[in-house]
């Protein structure tokens, strides 16, 4: 059929010629589409407000021969609260471009739909920090490529004392394993056990957790090691939080 519907958020939205944009969605029911909106640029243009970045929307698209294109959208979600803060709107970039770097074209993946859409929602409240780590060790497991947190992925034995976190590997490692990879990056046992909280809780309790700013740093640091690993590149949303908002952590 050459018409489809899908209710999808917004990933992206670039300038695509005179008044048009390509859009990068993630929907529920086909995963990643990328689609050319025409004439939303216009500001008489009643599709403007639903295709703007982090936003929620029913689309009706057309399928083309090499790009499909929005015929009509309706926004269900703006998420506003969240585009009133900086700090919040840099995290919901990261985010964005998380899903759309993890994720292939055509492939739904409706758990990962719906932890984006909880993100979007809680940005607003608690800690966005918190929040971003919860969001990236759920999509690893979503994506099929959750790391080994429970016993060195390298013997299997007990992960006790001072443990490293291997990216080639895939999990963390025990001191007496440390030579199997010699670029693991050091993870404290608290880091190992509040990835494992997050895997289990859902994203809503993560106002409970109260973390000290130097676990927060090895979170950070083992995560993007690891996403760095498996993506084999920085997302430039990421480079953006390290030298504009997460300043004040250090």
């Amino acid at each position: 059929m050459k018409l489809y519907k899908a209710e999808a958020v917004v990933l992206r939205a670039r300038d695509y010629g005179e008044g048009d944009k390509l859009l990068t969605l993630y929907s529920r029911e086909y995963g990643k589409i990328r689609a050319a909106a025409h004439g939303v640029s216009k500001p008489s243009s009643r599709k403007r407000g639903a295709v703007q970045p982090f936003t929620l929307a029913r689309f009706l698209l057309r399928r083309g021969r090499e790009l499909d294109s929005v015929s009509q959208c309706e926004g269900l979600e703006m998420f506003l609260p969240l585009r009133e803060d900086l700090e919040r709107i840099a995290y919901a970039s990261y985010i964005a471009e998380l899903v759309d770097a993890v994720t292939p074209e055509g492939e739904p993946n409706e758990p990962l739909f719906l932890l984006l859409l909880d993100a979007l929602r809680l940005m607003p409240e608690g800690d966005p920090e918190l929040l971003a780590r919860a969001f990236e060790i759920r999509t690893t497991a979503f994506s099929g490529y959750r790391p080994v947190l429970e016993s060195c992925v390298n013997c299997m034995g007990d992960a006790a004392g001072r443990i490293f976190f291997s990216p080639a590997l895939g999990g963390v490692l025990c001191p007496g394993c440390r030579a199997a990879d010699v670029e693991a990056v050091p993870c404290g046992k608290a880091v190992a056990e509040i990835l494992k909280l997050m895997l289990r809780w859902r994203p809503s309790r993560l106002r409970q957790l109260k973390v000290d700013p130097a676990i927060k740093r090895e979170l950070r640091e083992v995560m993007h090691q690891y996403l760095k690993f498996h993506l084999d590149k920085d997302l430039k949303s990421s480079s953006f939080l390290n030298r504009f908002v997460l300043k004040k952590y250090e």
